[in-house]
């Protein structure tokens, strides 16, 4: 399995291993089962459908029932597909649950997330400007604005991607390289060091690190 659906629970502190104070994020991944599976036979390729979170059948709309039925899985809010290799989609069935313990104590993940949303905001909050250095010499209430946005005639218009003042937030943010503190199987809770994207309650997403993966196998060809 290539990830779990989780929620955000928020953030706390824990004590690792030698005895350090560390910053770590709990989500909540206890209701992660099988809804669904694609075969290469079927669908030309090969992945599995994770389902989280319970949710009543009256709010489901009749294409939804009929995935659900279909397949004969428990009727879940949030779905998720993850590609994985034949061999291990043919580890999972339908029904099952997949719980915390698919990943372990120390392993690197990367977590994908929605932003808070911040609304409509200038460029000093939004890109991080520094702002007006001018402040004086007549300079008047010019000291947070973004300054020039093009050129005249040419090429007499403003480049698309011009960092301006805008809507800020709500995007989709992945987090990598993250560490997994903890792994509370019981009670189905990842505790990750540091902080990941959304606010409390929000749904993520939770993959092996790609990057972890690659360095490994850079490391392996090296020998």
């Amino acid at each position: 399995m290539k990830g779990l659906i989780g929620k955000k629970i928020g953030m706390t502190q824990v004590f690792n291993d030698e005895g350090n104070l560390v910053p770590v994020t709990v989500v909540d991944v206890s209701t992660c089962q099988v809804v669904g599976k694609r075969t290469p036979e079927k669908d030309q390729y090969s992945a599995v459908t994770l389902g989280f979170g319970e949710i009543r059948e009256k709010v489901l709309n009749q294409a939804q029932r009929g995935f659900f039925k279909k397949n004969n899985a428990g009727l879940r809010r949030h779905l998720k597909e993850f590609r994985v290799t034949p061999e291990d989609a043919a580890q999972f069935n339908v029904g099952d649950a997949v719980k915390a313990d698919l990943f372990t104590k120390g392993q690197l993940v990367d977590v994908t997330g929605t932003t808070k949303g911040r609304g409509f905001s200038g460029v000093m909050r939004r890109w991080s400007f520094k702002g007006s250095q001018t402040k004086t010499h007549g300079t008047h209430e010019y000291q947070r604005h973004p300054g020039a946005i093009g050129q005249r005639k040419t090429p007499g218009r403003t480049y698309p991607n011009k960092k301006m003042p805008g809507h800020y937030g709500v995007e989709q943010v992945t987090t990598q390289n993250l560490t997994v503190v903890d792994v509370d199987t019981e009670k189905g809770l990842l505790l990750i060091k540091g902080a990941i994207p959304g606010h409390n309650d929000a749904i993520v997403y939770v993959r092996p690190s790609v990057k972890a993966a690659l360095r490994a196998q850079h490391k392996a060809a090296r020998g």
